[in-house]
């Protein structure tokens, strides 16, 4: 190895973090970059200290932070401007932004209509518990570590709280320990149930979903058996606020409007790669971790093989 590469690293979560450790094994110079002020990712915004201490966290922080191949900057959102500056500035860019484009399908959120991360992040990072203690019913529409994590929350602050989720139990995506300490906790589930509509008073705020039940059909590309409405099923489940944990996905136009992802971790530009969540969807830290080892190896690789 002659040649000291420069990396840019886009989110400082499990798959950045991981990453930048590998690269700096391999010699390369490692800036990331994350609009937080702190490493982290989706674990440190989203996932509940009761869930998981972040105190691990510290310590990844404070053994990059000590590695001279490895500097931070934090608060600093990549816009499109400086995404570009960044391309003629390093020798090779991994996003690692995660997937934070959250889905809301065509509702209008605010005055009691919220998307599932907004919610955690209002809680574990500005700590703005008291804003919800006005609510006194909740929805959490959603099956997922997500929304097991905002039900989980909220009913730490409120007395009635309702996962409606479209599948059964047997279907659903959440740790089942989450189920579990959730039923425990008092979080009430209405299974096989989905929100069609929602309804809002005079000066706007929500005020109660439309439901309808669905029923377990053939699997699906997800390998679970699809849940089909039920005609005529409809009915109204009163409530002031209602979480939507319906899924998330990423938007590279942030970036670069022409950026696309390619085969595994490789973008249709040669310099930039894509790995973790924003590569595969939401999945565990493990699946982050690994993701971020494989990206380190092929951007290394790559480097190092057109040099020589």
């Amino acid at each position: 190895m002659t040649e000291q590469f420069d990396i840019a690293i886009i989110g400082a979560g499990p798959a950045g973090y991981t990453a930048a450790q590998e690269l700096s094994k391999a010699g390369c110079q490692i800036d990331i970059f994350d609009k937080e002020a702190a490493l982290g990712g989706a674990i440190y915004t989203g996932i509940p200290e009761y869930r998981m201490s972040k105190a691990f966290l510290d310590k990844v922080y404070q053994q990059l932070k000590a590695d001279e191949h490895v500097t931070f900057h934090f608060n600093t959102f990549i816009d499109k401007e400086a995404f570009a500056k960044l391309r003629s500035d390093y020798d090779a860019i991994l996003l690692a932004p995660g997937a934070q484009v959250e889905n809301t399908f065509h509702f209008e959120t605010g005055k009691g209509v919220l998307a599932g991360l907004s919610l955690l992040y209002d809680l574990n990072i500005r700590k703005n518990h008291d804003a919800y203690k006005k609510y006194k019913k909740a929805i959490v529409w959603g099956g997922g570590n997500v929304a097991m994590d905002c039900a989980r929350s909220l009913i730490r602050i409120l007395d009635d709280v309702t996962v409606v989720y479209r599948r059964s139990e047997a279907e659903i995506t959440a740790n089942k320990s989450e189920i579990r300490d959730a039923r425990k906790e008092g979080v009430k589930f209405d299974l096989l149930r989905n929100v069609i509509d929602m309804q809002r008073d005079d000066q706007g705020h929500f005020k109660g979903a439309t439901i309808i039940k669905m029923e377990l059909g053939e699997p699906d590309e997800s390998g679970r058996r699809s849940p089909i409405p039920v005609k005529g099923s409809e009915y109204f489940m009163p409530a002031d606020l209602i979480v939507m944990a319906i899924g998330q996905k990423v938007d590279l136009s942030v970036f670069d409007p022409s950026l696309e992802m390619t085969d595994d971790h490789h973008t249709n530009e040669d310099k930039v790669y894509i790995a973790g969540d924003a590569l595969t969807g939401p999945k565990t830290i493990g699946s982050a971790l690994i993701e971020g080892r494989a990206v380190a190896k092929e951007i290394a690789s790559g480097l190092y093989k057109a040099e020589n």
